[in-house]
């Protein structure tokens, strides 16, 4: 009798004991879901946190250089359009493919057209159309998936308003790729919790199996109780090792939302300073290189301006010099304007890539500096050998070739170089293209050769100096006209190589 009491006793403990497994396992599963939940909602947030602020700046900057009608502000004035669409094009990168402004110009229709050219598709699909006219008529942001599933784009649409009045719609696009990869992560554990699952059924199933053998065969009671301490055992180290892979579990996903949730603020702030710095020095460079340009033609224009008054005064004016004075002063003006155009078509954001070459770009960038390095009798000479057609960005690529120059002006003049001279060369290297700026102004510290072109990094802080030229060069090199830049020291100064060909395509 004591025998039996103590054969049910141990059968009902064992399965009380893989009853609480299965509960155990159900309950890491819940967990396991809320957690993945948080963290997905944790990775959206911080996209739209992000997203948010990114176009609440851009919105900032567009009000505050159009504050009328949109439609008609960026139709007619050329400059204005082009400097938000450069502004734009500066955030467009692997991560954010598109980011243009469009407007429903017609109230009585629910038709809209770009305000900025734009690389995307003209049309739309009915889901992004109804999206547009909701954000439209509610003036708030609205955000929502591609119906694509071979192409994980999101579009986020901030409604621009000026005097309670939406005059157009800031529409970002971007890839969801970062969140796909969290999803298949979090699915990856998702089965292996389903493995840990199926285990416990497993053990639930056996323990019963052995149970109602023992009842059969009592016989066999001996062999039974020792296949159940095996098993006992079993649970028991399975159980341990569950606890602590569980504890592990909880402890990588608290690290893992805290840091989701730092680096989206370093981030942001990081964007932010980014943007408003880069803006700052884009245009500082233009007026000061316009500046440059100007000084000389007008210089000429209020000598002439003075000779006519003083032979106005003197009554020695005649029919045939002030024809003569008149005709210099229209050649000064047809300078001035030849030059706003040369900056104009400079500072134009490129639509698509086109061919080009060495010789055409470095005319183009010499025409901006020429004054400048006259101005300081700074030597420029230029050996351009290579005449391949290279397939890129032409405009992008002068930017990134007038930092280069600028930075060697700056240096060969904070050093007061003697016979400062600059020297560009181009050649061929296999299939590469090499575009080379060298200058004598005594080269890069080594300490500091790795950082230069570092975000935020400068060596001219206390002049002013941003530390995103660099920075900025190396992005649209590598990013945008997929080539790459190199620094080296030579005998008498730096040495910046521009290497583009099929092997960077």
């Amino acid at each position: 009798m004591k025998t039996i009491f103590s054969k049910i006793r141990l059968t009902y403990i064992f399965n009380v004991f893989a009853i609480i497994l299965i509960i155990i396992s159900i309950a890491m599963g819940i967990i396991y879901e809320q957690t993945q939940k948080e963290i997905v909602q944790i990775n959206h947030k911080a996209n739209m946190e992000h997203l948010g602020s990114l176009s609440n700046n851009l919105k900032l900057d567009i009000t505050r250089i159009v504050q009328k009608d949109f439609c008609t502000s960026l139709k007619n004035d050329i400059i204005i359009r082009e400097y938000i669409e450069s502004n734009l094009k500066l955030f467009i990168t692997s991560k954010y493919k598109y980011i243009y402004l469009i407007a429903k110009p017609n109230k009585d229709k629910n038709n809209f057209i770009y305000l900025t050219d734009n690389e995307y598709p003209q049309k739309w699909t009915d889901l992004e159309k109804n999206k547009y006219l909701t954000a439209w008529k509610s003036k708030q942001d609205i955000y929502f998936k591609s119906a694509d599933k071979h192409n994980l784009l999101g579009t986020y649409i901030s409604p621009i308003i000026i005097e309670k009045n939406v005059k157009a719609l800031l529409v970002i696009k971007f890839s969801l790729k970062e969140q796909n990869t969290i999803l298949l992560v979090l699915n990856s554990l998702g089965k292996l919790f389903a493995v840990v699952f199926g285990f416990f059924i497993f053990i639930f199933i056996s323990i019963l199996w052995f149970s109602r053998l023992d009842k059969r065969r009592e016989e066999q009671k001996n062999l039974v109780f020792q296949e159940l301490q095996k098993s006992n055992s079993i649970l028991n180290r399975t159980s341990s090792k569950l606890q602590i892979e569980t504890q592990k579990l909880n402890d990588l996903n608290e690290n893992l939302a805290k840091k989701v949730t730092h680096e989206v603020e370093k981030n942001r702030a990081k964007d932010m300073q980014l943007m408003q710095q880069a803006r700052l020095a884009q245009m500082g460079e233009m007026i000061s290189m316009i500046a440059h340009q100007w000084r000389q033609p007008l210089n000429a224009i209020s000598a002439t301006s003075s000779s006519l008054k003083l032979k106005t005064k003197l009554n020695k004016l005649d029919n045939e010099y002030v024809l003569q004075m008149s005709n210099n002063i229209l050649t000064y003006v047809q300078h001035l304007s030849e030059t706003i155009d040369d900056f104009r078509r400079f500072f134009r954001p490129n639509k698509e890539k086109s061919d080009t070459n060495y010789k055409e770009i470095m005319s183009s960038v010499h025409k901006l500096v020429s004054v400048s390095l006259n101005d300081h009798n700074i030597a420029f000479t230029k050996k351009l050998e290579c005449e391949e057609t290279l397939h890129t960005y032409p405009n992008e690529l002068k930017h990134v070739i007038l930092n280069l120059i600028k930075n060697a002006e700056d240096v060969l003049l904070e050093r007061d170089i003697k016979h400062a001279s600059i020297h560009i060369y181009t050649y061929k290297d296999g299939e590469n293209c090499i575009l080379e700026v060298q200058d004598n102004g005594g080269g890069i510290e080594e300490s500091i050769k790795n950082k230069i072109f570092d975000p935020y990094f400068s060596t001219k802080l206390e002049k002013d100096g941003t530390g995103l030229g660099l920075y900025m060069s190396k992005m649209i090199i590598e990013e945008h006209c997929k080539g790459h830049i190199v620094v080296e020291n030579s005998e008498d100064g730096a040495v910046f190589k521009i290497i583009l060909g099929k092997k960077y395509e």
